[in-house]
């Protein structure tokens, strides 16, 4: 098909038309432009992707902040009680450093 003129749009419709209906692209030069055909889209999971979709669900239903855990380190912060273990918060800034280089490599 060759495409002469300013009304590119209107003809690859036509083309495109015709390919979803299976016409010959010689027979479509003599027939006027219709509107294309709507299609449905559809979408099918595999079983991988349902548990992914399952997980998602599971995680948008867990909070982003534990309140409970919050207000006891903001009740400990105010009475002047919060100790720091500086033991493990070494250990979680090796742990988050290694897991780091681990996705860079």
């Amino acid at each position: 098909m060759e495409i002469k003129g300013s009304h590119i749009q209107s003809k690859l419709n036509v083309y495109q038309s015709a390919q979803v209906l299976g016409k010959n692209k010689d027979t479509i030069a003599s027939e006027k432009p219709e509107a294309p055909i709507p299609l449905q889209d559809r979408v099918a999971l595999s079983g991988r992707g349902r548990s992914i979709a399952d997980a998602q669900r599971a995680m948008a239903s867990v909070p982003d902040v534990r309140e409970s855990l919050v207000f006891q380190v903001r009740n400990d912060l105010q009475r002047g009680t919060y100790v720091v273990d500086n033991q493990k918060a070494a250990e979680g800034i090796l742990r988050e450093s290694m897991v780091n280089q681990a996705a860079l490599v």
